[in-house]
């Protein structure tokens, strides 16, 4: 058995959507806890969900969506807690599918799956595999968003509150260290994309939850991971910069940091690619970096195949 935690506020409309998803599923909840953190008017549930086991927790204030998790989090009576942001939705058959995953796999921590993106009235999946999450998450968040995760809990496993945004990669990253995790690679989740606001969104924090990660899991990175965050935080402080030139400078050091990183060419290139064009770059040259970065990554890797292997022993390093 499972609960459904989904923190909402002021979003009536989306957020019904959201629990009607989490009650079709083919393995049903036992409960669902919906936080309503201080919405205006407070949320009411309709007299079609009479009935359901549908648990309605609401904040007198407004405490975030960390705190509203946490909520969540202390009330499940299960075990095992999935969370669903309240504008997105499940389809039927996700939680028995990673409940199925976590019966064979008794001492992992957390399941994550892929999605389809819903975006301006087109659907099309996004999905990581096992290999490409367990390698790189450290780099970025691809476990994916709360909607996507299931987890075991454990006493004293929260949310960081003091996290303006990035509160499902941190969350993430210490629930699966030291502890296996699993990914299904299939799309489980209608990630629905929206102009609505975002806590993300809010000015400077990205930036500020970015810096806050890194602090706290900077001793756990690799090398090349802290080379990618930095460049990731350098990215995020020119998009702030009011002087042009400090903003060219500051773009330049965060290329520098990412062309060292040991990733594959067509992730350096998109990632490199799409906070350009964040910061007002021209799609042309936004293209042409992207297309010179794939074309380095291509031929260092032709480079690094067709050189014979150098075996280096401790007596070699001393």
């Amino acid at each position: 058995m499972y609960s459904v935690v989904i923190p909402t506020h002021n979003r009536p409309d989306l957020v019904l959507r959201a629990i009607r998803s989490a009650l079709a599923q083919t393995c049903p909840p036992r409960q669902v806890l919906v936080i309503d953190d201080a919405s205006t008017p407070p949320l009411l549930l309709p007299p079609d969900l009479a009935g359901a086991p549908v648990r309605l927790i609401r904040h007198e204030t407004a405490l975030g969506g960390a705190a509203a998790r946490n909520t969540g989090l202390r009330e499940a009576p299960t075990p095992i807690v999935a969370f669903l942001d309240d504008d997105d939705e499940w389809l039927p058959p996700k939680m028995e599918i990673q409940l199925a995953w976590l019966r064979d796999h008794p001492q992992a921590s957390l399941v994550t799956c892929g999605h389809l993106r819903c975006e301006a009235g087109r659907e099309y999946e996004e999905i990581f595999t096992q290999a490409f999450v367990e390698r790189y998450c450290e780099h970025d968040n691809f476990f994916g968003s709360f909607s996507y995760l299931v987890v075991r809990t454990t006493p004293g496993l929260f949310l960081d509150p003091a996290l303006p945004a990035l509160q499902d990669w941190d969350f993430a990253l210490r629930v699966t260290r030291g502890s296996a995790f699993g990914v299904i690679e299939r799309p489980l989740v209608k990630y629905h994309a929206h102009d609505l606001p975002r806590i993300t969104t809010g000015p400077g924090n990205h930036l500020r939850a970015l810096r806050r990660c890194y602090l706290k899991h900077r001793f756990h990175f690799s090398a090349d991971a802290r080379r990618w965050v930095l460049g990731r935080i350098i990215f995020e402080r020119a998009r702030r910069a009011k002087s042009p030139r400090i903003r060219f400078a500051r773009v330049c050091v965060a290329i520098s940091l990412a062309a060292r990183c040991r990733v594959p060419p067509m992730m350096k290139a998109r990632a490199i690619a799409r906070r350009l064009a964040s910061l007002g770059f021209s799609p042309h040259a936004v293209i042409a970096i992207r297309s010179t970065l794939i074309s380095a990554g291509q031929t260092l890797r032709k480079r690094l195949t067709l050189q014979p292997a150098v075996v280096v022993s401790p007596q070699d390093l001393r």
